[in-house]
């Protein structure tokens, strides 16, 4: 491959990359981003970021973001600095590949351009696509440095780590593999080992006074926030499903990682056996230190986001597998082929799906209640307080001239129940249940849906009274049975939504 027609197809990846992160961009605000955007705005200076929230939805780069945009009527603005990020991870990882072959950055930035979970967190405020962008862009610096020893490198590694760090602590199992290098290279490094030692301390002491001071001001009095809980099977399907395009389903997660874990073995190996020290980076950055770092922190929630540093770096070293099966030719370019396509089709369909759902439709659902609701208050109540309460406040902002939304918390129910009431989930139920009874306030009947696409977001039902046009515009047809729905959460839970059936 020439080197023109390597610069076209990667500019042509960057453009189609940039079209589809952006198109997402304008769709619905979901509750953690409304979360970051809240805590934002009752702010009074820029270092509360860092000192008055103390939770752990609060990405500090991107807070910081939301903070000095104030508050706009047009949230996708908030999403610019991950569409930006995510952009950037395409370039960066092409030039990551192109150290092996043109051909490599070109798969390089294709498997980038076209990775749903990269689209996913490049068009959602939050820090995860930019933690992805500064660790590619630390790595190339580091490995700059390694090679050539120049300042200019050093500060611009330890600035990429730090940022980072104040990205997403994810961005932790990138700087453990960096440190892991490092330590290699002063090893390897002829006598004097002090003077490499001293080298070796100066590269990384701007990432660690910065996770040190992060952690005198913040991180030692964190709160977690909750979610819906996940098991190690569907964390493994999640995860490597969406990253290859493949079918998310926890049954197969045992073939998944088997799949991933010979994915990265593969690439490792033939890293060492070609004496790149690059495997001892990739195999902690990847595998090593998120198994470790997890194992001892013991999170209550795993998710896919959670890796998806390692699922930039490992569709970077999927590149370098790719690249020379295609030139071998015969079967193993015909099967690097089909792999391939099979990826990119697996991935346009999340994509497609992602960018007809969204995150979810608690604003279109309030906009549907608003049209129907008797006079000019919606009295809504739902099945979680926090999370529901919060979301629907964001969107009352925008609703017309006279239509008030009138959020109702369990126990503050007017006595016949509110006008409608809202069930969320996880996933969408395969079945939902047309009509609820909810204890001291009677029948609901559902009239209509809002789903949303995977990763990020929540389905919603919309339930109505019995007797106040309940069942009006039902948005799929379902067969009638009444559900016992349990006592809502409290305010702050995060428990999973159940419905006993009567």
């Amino acid at each position: 491959m020439s080197r023109r027609t390597a610069a076209l197809a990667i500019a042509a990846c960057l453009v189609a990359g940039a079209v589809l992160r952006a198109l997402p961009c304008a769709n619905e605000f979901w509750l953690d981003e409304i979360w970051t955007w809240r805590d934002a705005m009752r702010l009074h200076s820029p270092l509360e970021v860092f000192t008055g929230i103390h939770h752990s939805n609060n990405h500090h780069l991107n807070t910081l973001f939301v903070y000095a945009l104030g508050d706009r009527a047009a949230w996708a603005v908030y999403r610019l600095p991950s569409l930006a990020a995510g952009i950037a991870t395409i370039a960066l990882g092409a030039a990551l590949a192109a150290r092996r072959g043109r051909l490599e950055a070109v798969l390089a930035a294709g498997l980038l351009a076209a990775s749903f979970p990269l689209v996913h967190f490049s068009s959602e405020a939050r820090g995860y696509a930019l933690a992805v962008a500064l660790a590619l862009a630390a790595l190339l610096a580091l490995l700059r440095w390694l090679e050539r020893g120049r300042a200019a490198d050093a500060v611009l590694f330890g600035a990429s780590t730090s940022l980072g760090l104040l990205a997403q602590l994810v961005s932790v199992f990138a700087w453990a593999g960096a440190l892991a290098l490092t330590l290699r290279w002063a090893a390897r490094a002829p006598a004097p080992r002090g003077r490499a030692a001293r080298r070796a301390l100066a590269l990384h002491a701007a990432p660690a006074a910065t996770l040190l001071a992060l952690w005198w001001v913040d991180l030692r009095h964190l709160r977690v926030g909750g979610g819906p809980e996940a098991h190690a099977a569907e964390v493994v399907a999640r995860s490597v499903g969406f990253a290859l395009g493949l079918p998310v389903r926890a049954a197969l997660a045992p073939l998944y990682a088997a799949l991933a874990a010979g994915i990265v073995a593969l690439g490792v190996a033939r890293q060492w056996r070609e004496r790149d020290g690059l495997w001892l980076y990739l195999l902690v950055a990847i595998a090593l230190a998120p198994a470790a770092i997890l194992a001892i922190a013991r999170p209550g929630l795993v998710d896919l986001r959670y890796f998806l540093i390692g699922i930039a770096l490992a569709l970077v070293l999927l590149a370098w597998l790719l690249a020379p099966a295609l030139r071998a030719g015969g079967w193993r370019r015909a099967a690097a082929a089909l792999a391939i396509a099979g990826f990119l089709a697996g991935n346009a369909h999340s994509a497609a799906r992602f960018l007809a759902l969204g995150r979810g439709g608690f604003g279109a659902a309030l906009r549907y209640m608003a049209e129907r609701s008797e006079g000019g208050r919606i009295v809504v109540g739902s099945d979680h307080d926090f999370r529901n309460g919060m979301t629907l406040r964001f969107y009352a902002r925008a609703l017309p001239p006279g239509r008030q939304l009138d959020y109702r918390a369990h126990g503050a129910w007017p006595p016949e129940g509110p006008e409608w009431y809202l069930v969320h989930r996880a996933e969408r139920p395969l079945d939902p249940p047309a009509e609820i009874a909810l204890p001291g306030a009677g029948r609901y009947a559902l009239a209509a849906e809002f789903d949303h696409a995977a990763i990020s977001g929540f389905y919603c039902a919309v339930y109505r009274r019995v007797g106040s046009g309940a069942g009006e515009g039902s948005a799929i047809p379902v067969r009638r049975r009444r559900i016992a729905m349990p006592k809502p959460s409290s305010p702050n839970g995060s428990g999973p939504i159940v419905a006993t059936r009567s």
